[in-house]
């Protein structure tokens, strides 16, 4: 299963999903490996392409007609979303943030958070099954399955942003000292001699991604 199968299955009756440029003919697919029905690879990739490294099978000149509407598909790349291959789900960062600590989390499913807009999530993003809790934010697949670590940097990064510790300090660990005299040095040696082993993990970015804006504590 590839997330580019999960999209395109979702999106089977959206008015936004692409049409197929020419009628399709049996073919390997170059992204996902599939044998099925293609169209030219030329038609959704142009020549400024630079990640075939992510193909299956990069020897190919075809497509799939899963993989042209799921990479045609306007939101796959120009939002963060969840699709479970039922349905494709644009999400906000809240909304991202109560995905991922949610305990419960759909059979089969795939998701992306993006910030930049740019990139096609479906190329990279992993399929999850069980208690798998894996996201792609940006390039970086973010392995949030063990809860009880998930949880516990969640609450140790939220209660250092409560503490008066600024987001931008959190994911830096560059502490001015217009914080230092806000919070004081015992409060930031403690956190910082916590989060200085993590803060260049996947997970230690994505969470400090998730955590609450300014609007969001003005208004706990």
């Amino acid at each position: 299963m590839h997330p580019i199968n999960l999209i395109a299955s979702a999106i089977k009756n959206d008015p936004e999903r692409p049409e197929l440029p020419c009628s399709p003919v049996a073919g390997i697919c170059a992204v996902t490996g599939d044998e099925g029905l293609c169209v030219p690879r030329k038609e959704l990739f142009g020549k400024s392409f630079t990640n075939a490294d992510l193909f299956i099978c990069p020897s190919s000149n075809m497509v799939s007609v899963n993989t042209y509407i799921a990479l045609k598909y306007k939101w796959e790349r120009m939002s963060s979303w969840i699709c479970d291959g039922e349905t494709f789900t644009k999400l906000t960062r809240v909304e991202v943030r109560d995905r991922v600590l949610a305990a419960d989390k759909p059979e089969v499913w795939s998701g992306y958070v993006t910030t930049s807009y740019k990139k096609h999530g479906a190329l990279n993003a992993a399929v999850n099954r069980g208690k798998s809790n894996v996201w792609l934010f940006e390039l970086r697949l973010v392995d949030c399955s063990d809860r009880d670590q998930l949880m516990d940097w969640w609450h140790t990064l939220n209660s250092a942003l409560k503490s008066g510790i600024w987001r931008s300090v959190i994911e830096s660990l560059e502490c001015p000292g217009v914080v230092l005299n806000k919070i004081g040095i015992n409060a930031w040696c403690e956190f910082e001699a916590w989060a200085r082993p993590r803060y260049q993990s996947a997970l230690y970015a994505f969470l400090c991604y998730l955590l609450p804006s300014q609007d969001e504590l003005k208004n706990e």
